[in-house]
């Protein structure tokens, strides 16, 4: 078996198998003879003894553990038929050597069923492997959540096992359980342009952190197109990751049910300041409705404010969404000042009833 060891050996070396691995040649040698006595007492019908016939398995568990390729281990398991074959051939003659080529299949499926076995044992592992780093990732990633990005050992730490630099820039993207199956199209899509991301399940949904320049967030965008999700601004730092994260979440809670495209702050910032001060958004719009509490028309002339604040503020635009003559806009805008002191006209005021109508009416309030 020593000698058979040593042909083995030059074939993987030919071959440039377990060229870059870090199974050292003392390791090799003892898995190989093992392997070997076992081949050969299947071959000759002998007792297989315990810790022998669980060799195959052993393998593949230490090779996954060693991250050698599972296709050169399969390759290098497969140079074991060759080696066999060939010290049969040399030790037969003429009559024995016609006798081995009718038993050559089932010599090879001694080989194959040993293949088998480490290739089943090596995938089991490295699922568990896999696993494991998975859930150290997230935690990780909790650790850092939770620090607020504001440890430096914790950010750094964070960065080597996420595989993430702490200087780089992200955007973080959050969908709710429903679109989670869509984001993850997304990172799959990300995976194969062999992009830097993490992903994970947070509270209220699925997060994506993808490592992104200002030149590939539209490719970002592209990605993420048709999905539901929340979009934060750039983080410039693993370590403003969480703040991001935040931003995320509030967006997300703000867009409307209906939405089925990716929402960044810019389209969701009133609501989301508006849920971030409820009281002075509920204190602000109460006025406003109490001062039309007895007006008939009141909520004709809300209704023509917001399409004017919601539009390019000109009033032939309201107008003409409103479908009447621009003086009766004017009118209409005009009156809600006297009774509400509110002007829309003007920014500031315009600003301040958008942050007033992103709550609801006060309670026993008059339509």
């Amino acid at each position: 078996m020593d000698d058979q060891y040593r042909a083995w050996l030059v074939l993987l070396r030919r071959s440039g198998l377990y060229g870059d691995s870090w199974v050292d040649h003392d390791e090799l040698r003892a898995k190989a003879l093992e392997v070997f006595e076992l081949i050969w007492r299947r071959i000759a019908g002998f007792e297989v003894a315990e810790h022998l016939a669980e060799v195959s398995h052993r393998v593949g568990v230490r090779r996954a553990e060693q991250g050698v390729p599972l296709s050169e281990v399969q390759a290098a398991a497969n140079r074991d038929f060759q080696v066999v074959w060939e010290a049969m051939l040399a030790e037969a003659d003429e009559h024995e050597a016609a006798a081995l080529l009718q038993h050559a299949p089932a010599i090879w499926a001694i080989v194959e069923d040993h293949t088998q076995r480490i290739t089943e044992a090596y995938r089991r592992r490295s699922n568990e492997l896999d696993d494991l780093s998975d859930d150290r990732r997230r935690e990780w990633f909790r650790r850092l959540l939770k620090c607020d990005g504001e440890r430096p050992d914790v950010v750094k730490n964070a960065a080597e096992v996420l595989e993430l630099p702490v200087e780089g820039r992200f955007r973080v993207v959050i969908a709710t359980r429903e679109h989670a199956g869509r984001l993850r199209d997304a990172r799959d899509a990300l995976m194969a342009l062999r992009w830097s991301f993490h992903y994970q399940e947070v509270e209220g949904g699925d997060l994506l952190v993808i490592q992104s320049t200002q030149e590939q967030d539209k490719r970002v965008m592209i990605c993420l197109g048709g999905i539901r999700c929340a979009v934060a601004p750039p983080a410039h730092g693993l370590d403003e990751v969480p703040r991001a994260t935040r931003i995320a979440s509030d967006i997300l809670a703000a867009l409307p049910e209906d939405r089925s495209s990716p929402g960044l702050l810019e389209d969701a910032w009133l609501s989301v300041a508006a849920t971030q001060a409820p009281l002075v958004t509920q204190a602000l719009a109460d006025r406003i409705h109490r001062c039309l509490e007895n007006v008939q028309d009141g909520d004709v002339l809300l209704e023509t404010a917001r399409v004017f604040c919601d539009g390019d503020g000109t009033v032939s635009r309201a107008a003409g969404e409103l479908f009447c003559h621009r003086n009766t806009v004017l009118n209409r805008l005009e009156r809600l000042r006297s009774l509400t002191g509110v002007d829309v006209r003007r920014p500031r005021d315009a600003a301040g009833f958008l942050f007033a109508m992103s709550a609801g009416k006060p309670a026993g309030g008059t339509p």
